[in-house]
């Protein structure tokens, strides 16, 4: 190869080197937030301010009319991602931190890399949103860092008590399952996006003033949003509406709850503050001890509402199969009425034709009512006609004919009104027992519906005993937790003390300990100065220092022991929390 090809080789790679240097890298406004806390209205506002939404949006819905904000693929791939490391969105409990370190990980950061080239292409300015990201913080910063985006964090949050009303209206949780899950995504999101670009704020104050939280989120993260002017205030405050937040409890309720712990209340100050006044280092510890805390007691609290649930589920079944039976008597009942109509339907044809049969009937008697008058002329005209007795008998004959032609037409006419009676009364009698039946038919629909009525009652109180049994569930969770905390603190405070106690003795023993062995040394120091002893008393002394040495060795490691021990660093946490409260 010529020496002018390789330096046009050197001189493409420099250049395309500085192109990629050249190249301005994306930036992503993450929204962080529970679920129901805002985050839909914050990406909404951010979106009318200029960052790009996803192609594939998610529909609005009743539950959020609108609209969500947020890409349909990435939701599908979270939970795909929750799914493989056996969690789902509801789990308040940590996801598994090894899941990291299996090959699912790369099987991820392909999909992720293809579903954000195809959701924001090359948008320098995005806004990307899914209540899952928080407990999926280290994959997604993982993704960022391989296709060079730069994230910003809008951590937002609301009242964890309406957090957990609104799931409990939507989904039928018990409070305490909405607060646990609120404090699970809260914490993960805070912890997981300490030491990078982010700021604080809440769903109360893009409600009260979005551009206040536009200017703070601008200061903090330095960063600017193309849109942020007056004439796009109206549209924002169009959109921001207090209609759509269907439950408002005060700031201070959470500190005056007996339903929330020390945990939620705690945390949820500390976001407060922030909020308002801009995150401090010295929360970090307060932050960090909860959320060490809340690892150590999720599996006790699991129990106890993996119970509830199961009660309430069963009660869910049960108000179901009661619905499923009533809907099937409705339709019985249907089909019935269904049934009578068609009977009462057919019983007025019925009727129908009986009339027109009778007035067939009535004309027919006035048919032959008339031909008897006919008879009773001719006869007259047969006695006056005797001047003439040939032609009379002519007459006569012709009469006779006439009057057996008619006398015909009578029987004729007299059998087909028999007949004509005779299907009347078959009619008749046929009427008297579509009437019984239809008595009948009406009898059963009236048992039919005094039967739906006494369902729908039975389903009511069912309805209203799964509410009460709910109510005393409730109740019960809250009494359990509180005897199971009150239990946990007490044992922590026994152990904690023995602890104390037995380290104690070891630390008094260990100083005995030295002693001796400084106290042995002395006189061994003085068993070299008299090397005039005898050996028998130098190996005896050698002896009693080598067992005093194994002892302290013993004593060395019987501490160590008990300083790395699980239930001394289990019971850590609440001997820091006992002395805290102590002081």
């Amino acid at each position: 190869m010529k020496c002018s090809d390789r330096r046009n080789q050197r001189r493409q790679r420099t250049e395309m080197s500085k192109k990629k240097k050249a190249a301005k890298p994306q930036h992503a406004i993450v929204v962080l937030g529970m679920h129901r806390s805002g985050t839909s209205a914050l990406a909404g506002v951010l979106a009318r301010l200029g960052c790009d939404l996803p192609a594939a949006i998610m529909p609005a819905n009743a539950f959020n009319p609108k609209g969500f904000y947020e890409s349909l693929k990435v939701y599908n791939m979270n939970d795909a991602i929750l799914a493989s490391g056996g969690s789902r969105w509801d789990d308040w409990q940590a996801f598994n931190p090894d899941w990291i370190k299996s090959p699912k990980l790369d099987e991820f950061l392909d999909r992720g890399a293809e579903v954000l080239s195809e959701e924001y292409d090359k948008s320098r300015l995005f806004v990307l949103k899914d209540p899952r990201i928080c407990r999926l913080m280290p994959f997604w910063k993982r993704l960022f860092q391989q296709q060079g985006i730069q994230p910003v964090y809008v951590l937002t949050h609301r009242n964890p008590l309406e957090v957990a009303g609104s799931l409990q209206e939507r989904e039928g949780w018990p409070l305490a399952a909405g607060l646990l899950l609120w404090l699970r995504h809260v914490l993960d999101a805070e912890a997981e996006s300490r030491g990078t670009v982010r700021c604080f704020t809440s769903y109360d104050r893009v409600l009260a003033g979005w551009a206040g939280v536009v200017s703070k989120i601008q200061s903090r993260v330095q960063l600017h949003f193309p849109r942020f002017s007056s004439s796009v205030g109206a549209e924002i405050d169009g959109f921001l509406s207090n209609d759509l937040r269907h439950r408002v409890t005060s700031t201070e309720a959470p500190a005056d709850s007996p339903l929330i712990s020390k945990w939620v209340r705690s945390a949820f100050e500390t976001l407060e503050r922030w909020a308002d006044h801009g995150e401090l280092e010295a929360d970090y510890a307060l932050l960090d001890q909860i959320r060490e805390e809340f690892e150590v007691s999720a599996p006790m609290f699991g129990d106890l509402i993996n119970a509830m649930q199961a009660r309430i589920t069963q009660g869910d079944a049960e108000l179901q199969a009661q619905k499923t039976a009533a809907e099937s008597r409705g339709a019985e009942l249907a089909a019935l009425s269904a049934q009578l109509d068609q009977t009462v339907e057919q019983v007025t044809t019925l009727r129908i034709d009986l009339g027109a049969q009778q007035e067939e009937a009535a004309a027919l008697r006035q048919v032959a009512e008339k031909k008897q008058q006919e008879t009773a002329q001719l006869s007259a005209r047969l006695e006056e006609s005797n001047c003439s007795l040939h032609e009379r008998a002519q007459q006569l004959q012709e009469l006779q004919e006439t009057l057996e032609s008619v006398e015909q037409e009578r029987w004729q006419i007299r059998s087909t009104l028999e007949q004509r009676s005779q299907e009347a009364e078959d009619m008749g009698r046929a009427n008297t027992e579509n009437a019984a039946q239809v008595k009948v038919l009406q009898a059963q629909l009236e048992a039919q519906r005094a039967e739906q009525k006494g369902i729908k009652a039975e389903r009511d109180q069912s309805r209203k005993s799964v509410r009460l049994m709910r109510l005393k569930l409730q109740e019960e969770f809250d009494v359990k937790l509180k005897d199971v905390l009150t239990s946990q603190r007490r044992h922590a405070d026994a152990r904690s003390a023995e602890l104390d106690a037995q380290l104690q003795k070891l630390t008094a023993a260990l100083a005995e300990a030295r002693a001796l062995e400084q106290h042995r040394n002395e006189e061994r120091q003085h068993l070299i100065a008299d090397r005039d002893r005898s050996v028998s008393e130098r190996e005896e002394q050698a002896e009693v220092i080598g067992h005093l040495h194994h002892r302290i060795g013993e004593l060395e490691q019987m501490a160590e022991a008990y300083a790395n021990s699980t239930s001394w660093k289990i019971t850590g946490p609440l001997r820091r929390l006992v002395t805290m409260l102590r002081r």
